[in-house]
């Protein structure tokens, strides 16, 4: 180990905020046996719809977490948008402005849902009180000092100071960041536009279409976008423009005021808006900081990067974040993993996000920011291309080939080969990528439920090793014994033998969970050619690729950037 030693504090993690990027960090690291708490300054839970759209791999990310329920239950899918003309009643046109995406094996979600945030971070709640962590209300930190061993964290809660001792401390306190402002070195890099208004509300209307995204635009009022959310009549509401008004009264949530504003951005008066949860002004604020951790000291989410709401990627990027983070700091708290681990945690993730900025920024320009948008939307011919969400924003495609721990036997990164963070899914899996789903595994031990799938073998808290194999007895005894000398201590990686249909196991009592890939789904998501093609394919808990590799050496060669060494 190197200079970075963990204490026996209670405390072993400290997090500010309590929103998607700060619970999904706690879940995490509670399903890692870490302890944590968790603080928020707020005297209330969130009740603002907020980051409402909740992409693919995110859902993803929920369901290996065990938050997934509420929300596929209640979650609405994304509808078609529909244009109104100048008396805001005429449809001029209505298009699906998402590519639907047809289920398949290797994606278990193949569309996203509208899920309001207030939701989102209930089940995440929910889900972390089953591991003995609940979020502590009206309790602010106020300062922060950091040493070799530790962060000293001063926090006021409830009137009461209080000064922590934790070994790690992350930041997900939103944009305005105390944890941030708190590291003089940290720099929080981008530009604020000051001359378009937006408003964004939290409403309900009464009697209206859920079946549709409505847009209304005009010169003088501006774009105005509604779309459903759970539970009915609740929507959310975006209106952006240079003559908005977004007077006291608008802003104070006076109904009379907000239905008056309504009427003349919508361009009709029979659409009755009966309650206002939440409204605020907005304005395009696009940053980043130039790093994400100092020391002991993490930011993740808001903290670290804000941007247009366009596209919907902000609850995403924060869960993103906290989970690439999270098992990471798992591994280096328990001294298991060497502590220069967490510094990928900013090489994972800085280009990332800096690739979301420009894109969420470059989709805000198209639909709100060009001369004369304002009416695209009016004409029967108007283009919608604007409009359309590629796929880069399911997050599919999000990868880290470049990062310095994945390691790639079957292929390799040419010079100059230009990687793009947040690609489109497809071709042939690369270490760094995300790790496809493969349903319709035959669980051979397991009689009473013989049916599985690999994301029900992969974890937050374990490395899942896949064995392609059939019947290599040698190439199967050697595998294993390299695996399991990493599980003397703890069980940090789980061995899977991958099975062609029909094969058995040649190596007897090897210590693999033997599963027989009956279908196939697993060898065409992961391009195992032929029944004789041997590979070994390495998940990180996180669910990304770490390892495609030949044999023990390049497993050897994985783990030794991860782990402290060999047992």
């Amino acid at each position: 180990m190197d200079t970075l030693k963990s204490s026996n504090n209670a405390t072993a993690v400290l997090i500010v905020g309590a929103g998607p990027a700060g619970l999904t960090a706690a879940l995490t690291l509670a399903k890692n046996n870490i302890p944590v708490r968790i603080i928020e300054k707020n005297s209330e839970f969130e009740v603002r719809a907020r980051g409402a759209g909740i992409y693919q791999r995110t859902l993803e990310v929920f369901a290996s977490l065990g938050a997934i329920g509420p929300i596929i239950k209640n979650g609405l899918p994304i509808h078609a948008m529909r244009a109104y003309g100048p008396n805001g009643r005429d449809i001029l046109k209505t298009w699906n402005f998402v590519e639907a995406v047809e289920p398949r094996p290797d994606i278990p979600y193949p569309s996203h849902v509208i899920y309001p945030q207030d939701g989102t971070e209930a089940a995440l709640r929910d889900t972390l009180k089953e591991h003995g962590v609940t979020v502590e209300l009206s309790t602010e930190l106020t300062a922060f000092e950091q040493d070799e061993n530790g962060v000293t964290a001063h926090i006021i809660s409830r009137g009461t100071s209080e000064t922590v001792r934790a070994n790690w401390l992350i930041g997900t306190d939103g944009g305005r960041s105390v944890v941030r402002k708190g590291l003089s070195d940290v720099s929080f890099l981008g530009e604020t536009q000051e001359e378009r208004t937006t408003i964004i509300a939290d409403i309900h209307v009464e009697d209206f279409d859920r079946d549709f995204w409505h847009v209304w635009s005009n010169a003088q009022g501006g774009r105005t976008v509604i779309y459903a959310l759970h539970p009915s009549p609740r929507y959310t509401f975006f209106l952006i423009g240079d003559n908005v008004d977004a007077s006291k009264e608008v802003m104070s949530g006076n109904l009379e005021a907000f239905q008056k504003m309504f009427n003349s951005a919508a361009g009709r008066d029979d659409l009755k808006v009966s309650k206002i949860n939440f409204i605020s002004k907005w304005r395009p604020n696009i940053r980043m900081v130039n790093k994400f951790s100092v020391g002991r000291v993490f930011l993740a989410g808001d903290a670290a990067h804000t941007h247009s709401p366009t596209g919907g990627q902000g609850l995403n990027t924060s869960v993103q974040d906290a989970h690439n983070l999270g098992w990471k700091l798992a591994l280096v708290h328990k001294e298991i993993a060497h502590p220069s681990l967490l510094s990928t945690y900013s090489k994972e993730r800085m280009p990332v996000v800096a690739e979301m900025l420009n894109l969420t920024t470059e989709l805000y320009t198209a639909v709100y920011g060009r001369e004369g948008s304002a009416r695209a939307a009016l004409s029967e011919k108007s283009d919608t291309q604007a409009w359309e969400r590629g796929e880069k924003l399911n997050g599919l495609g999000v990868n880290c080939r470049w990062s310095p721990i994945v390691v790639d036997e079957r292929t390799v990164r040419t010079e100059g080969e230009v990687i793009e963070a947040y690609g489109v899914r497809g071709g042939i899996p690369r270490a760094g990528d995300r790790a496809p789903e493969a349903p319709g595994l035959i669980d051979i031990a397991n009689h009473e439920a013989p049916t599985t799938s690999l994301f029900k073998l992969f974890g937050p808290n374990h490395h899942t090793a896949l064995v392609f194999s059939a019947g290599n007895a040698d190439f199967e005894s050697k595998i294993s014994d390299e695996l399991n000398s990493y599980n003397v201590t703890a069980p940090l990686v789980v061995p899977v033998l991958v099975l062609p249909k029909g094969s058995q196991p040649s190596h007897a009592g090897a210590p693999y969970k033997v599963v027989e890939d009956k279908e196939g789904h697993a060898r065409a998501g992961y391009y195992i050619k032929s029944d004789d093609d041997a590979w070994v394919v390495i998940v990180r808990p996180d669910g990304v690729i770490g390892a495609i590799v030949k044999g023990s050496e390049g497993i050897e060669k994985y783990f030794s950037a991860i782990f402290v060494a060999s047992p």
